[in-house]
């Protein structure tokens, strides 16, 4: 099943089923047989990035290069302010001298999920997403924290631009492309921890509700962004990100 976050003509952004010509509202993650519309063809709807304004987006660090006795990856939390959608414009700073793309696939949660085993981990999770995590490498050089400053600007979150219920997150492939050049093609078994066993990890530290995203990390093989990019990131079996990048006016 193929799931989007749908902005009607109204403003208002609704969860939806999209089949092949057609979309029904979903009125309820955790319980997706409550239909609610239908909102007619596929093709022409506004898909939006997949989260609310509640969202968590927790991001991962270290799960691509090799596990070292800890019992799960580093993680830290994305603001919402830096989510966008696909088609979207990354818009680089002038005080970002290198930023680069991360490709990653997300599990989007869809039942409350608060200390999990990793058997009980799958039954929380809605389906799976692309993500870029975009991320200014060089102010891990003059800020006090490496990781955070260089991954929260406006912008810097690229979800979508659908979530795909059937997949098997932990054997898929992960893929992008800077203007049609292919940079990163790997597949997602590289991942030093399941995708069982991180969404069990994480809910050990928070409680992860229904529109939460877990973003598993990026793999080594990546590049820098420069304006007048285009960044693509493709997971096989979900779609494609594809976001022009943009310097600040």
């Amino acid at each position: 099943m193929r799931i989007a976050r749908i902005r009607l003509g109204s403003g208002d952004e609704v969860w939806a089923r999209l089949d092949a010509e057609h979309s029904i509202e979903l009125l309820d993650l955790e319980d997706l047989g409550r239909e609610g519309r239908d909102l007619g063809p596929a093709d022409a709807l506004n898909l939006v990035k997949p989260v609310t304004a509640t969202s968590t987006v927790v991001c991962l660090l270290g799960n691509w290069k090799g596990r070292d006795g800890r019992d799960g990856p580093s993680f830290f939390v994305k603001p919402t302010s830096s989510l966008i959608g696909d088609g979207e414009a990354i818009v680089l700073p002038s005080i970002c001298g290198t930023v680069v793309y991360e490709p990653e696939i997300a599990a989007v949660i869809g039942r409350t999920c608060h200390e999990v085993t990793p058997q009980e981990a799958r039954a929380h999770v809605l389906g799976w997403t692309c993500v870029n995590d975009v991320t200014a490498t060089d102010l891990g050089l003059s800020t006090n924290f490496p990781f955070l400053p260089g991954k929260s600007f406006d912008t810097f979150g690229v979800l979508g631009p659908v979530v795909e219920t059937e997949l098997d997150p932990d054997d898929t492939a992960l893929r992008a492309r800077i203007n049609g050049r292919a940079v990163t093609d790997t597949v997602t078994s590289r991942m030093n921890w399941s995708t069982d066993e991180v969404v069990s990890w994480v809910s050990r530290f928070m409680t992860l509700r229904p529109g939460d995203l877990i973003c598993f990390g990026t793999p080594p093989e990546i590049e820098p962004i420069r304006a007048g990019d285009v960044v693509e990131v493709e997971v096989a079996g979900i779609g494609t990100l594809r976001n022009p990048v943009v310097a600040a006016g």
